[in-house]
């Protein structure tokens, strides 16, 4: 299995993405998923997606997907303002990606639920939303990958986002699945173990997108692969089993070392590489 790799350029994000370019083709890491943000990433400013769409040509860069804004955006918001603001965030986003050849934009569910009645609100704006958003993608023939959030928010268990690939039947709408959140969400005796065959998601079909990021099984520490608990060998396993196409995207925290932190990012690569062509499929 030839596993397709990629950094979010999260791990730069208190510096404007023209900084990290040419870092990132002088390790020859040459795929990347866009963090927006206002000093990082100006969505919003069409001079600067330019710019940007230069740079990153110059730079020998594909962008393979854009994370949604994560200043105050949230598709399941009770507040119907707040809400259609979001959904025309993320679509400004979805622009953005077309201007900039990325076939994937990653959505979070929805924020965080106090009570069993406040995700059941939340469910049904997350529904409006993306039904909104994904009809608005597919004209540009852009997929929406929903993520597995952390603990406490809408989408922190597959019932939940299977819930919405059922009321949303569209090929542009899939599954982002993120190894950390993934890992935070495990019951204490289930820690380690994958078991993704069990999920209710149809994994071969709806899997767009993967982010991998490791913890302790308690903190998102965005620690790189094999520095916690989660059961890399698992999922590579698992993924050649259901012969996965998609992107593999390092999720990592910020680093301002960032020369140094590329070298890892370029052993991490070549460590899943190892891992994943040593699998038999059992």
């Amino acid at each position: 299995m030839n596993l397709q790799l990629a950094i979010s350029t999260m791990v730069f994000y208190h510096e404007n993405i023209t900084k990290l370019l040419p870092l990132l083709n002088t390790f020859g890491i040459n795929n990347i998923e866009i963090r927006p943000n206002d000093n990082h990433f100006d969505y919003q400013d069409p001079k600067t997606i330019e710019k940007i769409k230069k740079e990153i040509n110059d730079n020998n860069i594909s962008v393979k997907s854009i994370h949604m804004p994560m200043n105050g955006v949230d598709i399941s918001s009770p507040e119907e303002y707040d809400r259609v603001k979001s959904v025309r965030e993320i679509e400004k986003v979805i622009m953005v990606a077309l201007r900039l050849n990325a076939k994937i934009i990653v959505v979070h569910p929805g924020g965080k639920c106090n009570s069993i009645v406040e995700r059941e609100t939340r469910m049904k704006k997350c529904i409006d939303s993306l039904s909104e958003i994904v009809e608005f993608s597919s004209q540009w023939e852009i997929k929406i990958a929903l993520e597995n959030t952390i603990p406490g928010r809408l989408g922190d268990n597959w019932f939940e986002i299977q819930k919405i690939l059922d009321k949303i039947s569209s090929e542009y709408l899939g599954v982002c699945l993120d190894t950390g959140h993934f890992l935070l969400n495990q019951e204490e005796n289930e820690k380690g173990i994958l078991r993704l065959d069990k999920e209710p998601i149809d994994w071969k079909n709806k899997l767009l997108h993967i982010h991998i990021h490791d913890n302790n099984g308690k903190t998102d520490l965005h620690l790189l692969p094999e520095k916690g608990y989660f059961p890399w060998y698992q999922l590579f396993n698992y993924l050649k089993q259901i012969q996965y196409q998609g992107y593999l995207i390092v999720e990592p925290p910020e680093q301002f070392q960032i020369e140094d932190y590329l070298i890892k990012i370029q052993h991490v690569f070549k460590r899943i590489e190892e891992i994943s062509s040593s699998l038999i499929i059992r």
